[in-house]
């Protein structure tokens, strides 16, 4: 995940809410059978750095972020990646790349479905001659799974975050995320922040997709087949 919702707990993201290795490898290892010659990667909404850490030893890579913060964080974990603070909705390049990812359910963060479409059309613009287009989402049934079972407490040392998450309206939840951060003895700072996610039906996404890409595979991670309770859902395209 990324964003300006993030600002003020960005320096405990790694070790408390963290990513998944497990996915950036699922997503690199499809990387390479899909598109063996690609040379350079772009990153919409890069957090702090963690895929483009991965990738940045085998690729050309370049990540953009609305997070000052998170970008911090990623700047000083790479080497060779350039960052750039931008929109990743209508993010524009004059370089082509040849795959583009945005993954850790970031797009799920725009709200409004003309955002989606938006961020599918610059992403077309801005991938080279065959290239692939590689994003996750929650999807309708984890959001409303999650809203039914929290709070949620996850400790990482001696800091706890609490997530709350609601729905607001129509298919909008409320992520209220406390994080608090083990001071001396007895004594905590709490950092709270509210995240906003959405998601659409995958029917809706096919058809947007399908316009301007060829959709190659659709699965939950290590290409476990979809079903009505896959709660996280990788979308492989390639630009027509």
């Amino acid at each position: 995940m990324s964003g300006r919702g993030y600002e003020n707990i960005a320096e405990f993201y790694d070790h408390v809410l963290g990513n998944s290795s497990d996915e950036i490898n699922f997503v690199k290892r499809k990387i390479r059978k899909l598109s063996p010659s690609a040379k350079n990667i772009l990153e919409l909404g890069c957090g702090t750095g963690n895929n483009l850490y991965v990738l940045e030893k085998k690729f050309s890579t370049r990540g953009i972020d609305n997070s000052p913060a998170m970008l911090e964080i990623a700047a000083g974990k790479t080497v060779n990646t350039e960052y750039f603070e931008e929109d990743i909705i209508n993010y524009r390049s004059e370089k082509k790349f040849d795959v583009i990812i945005c993954l850790y359910d970031t797009i799920n963060h725009l709200l409004k479905y003309n955002d989606w479409e938006n961020l599918f059309s610059n992403t077309h613009r801005n991938l080279s001659k065959n290239g692939i287009f590689v994003f996750d989402m929650n999807t309708l049934f984890k959001l409303e799974l999650i809203s039914a079972i929290s709070p949620i407490v996850n400790k990482s040392g001696e800091n706890i975050l609490l997530a709350n998450i609601k729905k607001r309206k129509g298919n909008i939840y409320n992520w209220n995320l406390k994080l608090f951060e083990k001071k001396s003895r007895g004594m905590y700072k709490l950092h709270e922040t509210n995240i906003l996610e959405t998601s659409y039906e995958i029917s809706l996404i096919v058809n947007k997709l399908s316009e301007k890409f060829k959709i190659l595979d659709i699965s939950e991670l290590n290409s476990k087949r979809i079903n009505q309770e896959s709660e996280r859902v990788y979308f492989f395209c390639r630009k027509k």
